[in-house]
């Protein structure tokens, strides 16, 4: 994989942890995330004039958009939920440890991905460090409602790569990611306007700032993964934007006072070490 694909993947997990670091800041408050969703369907709309109507027209793209839709939908209440039962620390790593490891059987089953053993090795390197990050709560042994959430989050991300690969493969990434968080917004609206309007107005009092970084970021950073998805296997791109989990991980310890044992930190070590395996790939 090229160095130029990977500094961008770089780029995005910094900015994947930021927005995930907003929404733990908000206490996994879900009416703040739908805020989020609402403002980055707004801010999104100059981007659109960007694209040739006809990528709008792309009929074989609207099952996808449409599916990627409801299962964002799904992901971002299972997010706000997770955020709210656990720490950042426990949370991020075994979601996208779930994630990638269920995106690379999908993909070899799916999509025909060939992995090289050299890749091969890399995932596991970073799928060994998610799981050493978030040791410390396993390690208990105690059900976890976070750890439960996490683990569906992972799952959702897992869909929703493999259909978010075969969709941008058909229509203009900015038109599709556009296309799946409108339908993820307006199928979260009914709930949200008829049954939670009070708590609509609170989390809009006191989270709008929060639900920005959240709408906004995570439509920016998954737009930049789907022109990604384009040129590179979606196996190695989750992989690697899986140094999220390192970005996260260390705006915990400076900002939420988690504590950076010797085993999260070894985790990190192993998620850097995948990343520059990868690279050989």
């Amino acid at each position: 994989m090229s160095l130029t694909v990977i500094l961008l993947i770089a780029v995005n997990a910094l900015f994947h942890a930021l927005w995930n670091f907003a929404a733990k800041k908000a206490s996994g408050n879900f009416y703040a995330v739908y805020l989020g969703l609402v403002m980055s369907c707004i801010v999104a709309v100059p981007a659109l004039f960007l694209v040739s109507p006809s990528e709008f027209y792309k009929a074989g793209a609207y099952p996808y958009v449409l599916a990627s839709g409801a299962l964002n939908a799904f992901y971002f209440f299972i997010l706000a939920k997770s955020y709210e039962h656990g720490d950042i620390s426990l949370v991020f790593p075994i979601a996208r440890g779930t994630g990638i490891a269920g995106t690379v059987m999908l993909a070899y089953l799916l999509l025909g991905e060939r992995t090289s053993p050299i890749g091969i090795a890399g995932i596991l390197a970073i799928c060994a460090g998610i799981i050493l990050t978030g040791y410390q709560h396993l390690r208990t042994g105690v059900f976890h409602k976070g750890l439960m959430y996490a683990l569906l989050v992972g799952s959702t991300t897992v869909s929703y790569s493999i259909i978010d690969k075969l969709g941008v493969g058909i229509m203009n990434p900015v038109a599709y990611a556009f296309g799946f968080t409108a339908v993820a917004t307006l199928l979260l609206t009914p709930y949200v306007v008829i049954f939670k309007r009070r708590e609509l107005a609170d989390a809009w009092k006191r989270y709008r700032i929060h639900g920005f970084i959240v709408g906004v970021g995570s439509l920016g950073t998954y737009m930049l993964i789907l022109f990604i998805f384009r040129i590179a296997k979606v196996s190695y791109v989750v992989a690697l934007r899986e140094l999220a989990v390192v970005f996260g991980s260390l705006l915990g310890f400076r900002f939420l006072g988690e504590k950076p044992t010797g085993v999260k930190i070894a985790g990190i070590g192993l998620i850097v070490l995948g990343v520059i395996v990868i690279k050989m790939a």
